[in-house]
């Protein structure tokens, strides 16, 4: 018996690549017996209100894109309570959540995925109760980097425009004051230069949390401050650790602590970012964790 697929595809995903690769996308699946209809992304209809149109009714969904498409077909699939599969064809700039599943880059790979992968129940963080978020919301220094980096650039150069973005940004670093509740107890505070909680390990292409043993569905996310860096030397330490070394977790402003559910409180309303995409400005921000959300096909 055939089961029913819908493909959400992002045309402009993939330095535009998406509807080049969707024939033998289309082909391999249904040679699987699978029943593939098609539909597009466009700029007033996002994956979101796809999957809220058509989503009803499937045994898979399966998004052609970047983090963000996935992040709304994600959230679709979250507002109707669908229980279906959620497959993931990664043409995106970065790839975050698609390297920390191991879900492969290569677009015909990642069907091989969805046909013969395993099932993963996956953890989604909530946002003040109003926005999911599948590996990262943050504020401070460089999180907003990923939607202010042109996509044009970003077709040419990949992650390197997000290096670019952040140069830019370099002469802008300050501090942000906060105090977050954790939710056994722990109350931290102070000036940070960064602020973010995320259930990956990858964020914005970088492996920021690649040794604190996340896992995807053990019900936690990680909550992750770096602390304002009191002399220029310290702050060279940071963006080194940050962009260079990629060990982060070595560097001494660093506080990493697992959790399910973190206040935050600002003097000032601050610009957070869900997933690469504005989040709005907030002086609170509660952030819990829905425990094995969805099912998302990883590989084996």
């Amino acid at each position: 018996m055939s089961k029913k697929l819908l493909l959400i595809v992002n045309p402009t995903a993939g330095k535009r690549k998406a509807t080049e690769y969707l024939p033998q996308i289309v082909s391999k699946l249904e040679k699987a017996d699978f029943e593939v209809v098609t539909r597009y992304t466009e700029i007033d209809k996002n994956a979101t209100v796809v999957t809220r149109e058509y989503g009803k009714g499937n045994d898979y969904i399966v998004c052609v894109g970047g983090d963000g498409t996935l992040k709304e077909t994600i959230c679709g699939v979250m507002e109707l309570n669908l229980k279906c599969k959620i497959g993931y064809i990664p043409l995106g700039t970065t790839n975050d959540f698609a390297h920390s599943l191991h879900i492969p880059t290569d677009a015909l790979k990642a069907v091989d995925v969805i046909i013969d992968g395993d099932e993963m129940k996956v953890d989604i963080g909530d946002f003040n109760s109003k926005e999911q978020f599948i590996y990262v919301s943050c504020f401070g220094n460089f999180c907003d980097v990923s939607y202010k980096a042109k996509q044009s650039l970003k077709n040419k150069i990949g992650r390197g425009a997000y290096y670019w973005e952040t140069v830019k940004e370099v002469h802008k670093i300050k501090g942000f004051k906060a105090k977050v509740e954790c939710d056994d107890g722990e109350i931290i505070e102070g000036k940070f230069f960064y602020g973010g909680v995320s259930n990956s390990y990858s964020v914005a292409g970088f492996p920021v949390l690649k040794k604190a043993g996340v896992k995807f569905d053990d019900g936690y996310h990680e909550l992750a401050l770096i602390r304002m860096p009191k002399n220029p030397a310290d702050l060279y330490t940071i963006v080194r650790d940050m962009f260079i070394t990629r060990n982060v977790l070595d560097n001494e402003n660093l506080v990493v602590k697992r959790g399910k559910n973190f206040k935050f409180y600002f003097d000032d309303e601050i610009d957070w970012t869900l997933d690469g995409e504005s989040g709005g400005k907030h002086k609170f921000a509660q952030i819990t964790t829905k425990e094995n959300a969805v099912t998302i096909l990883v590989d084996d």
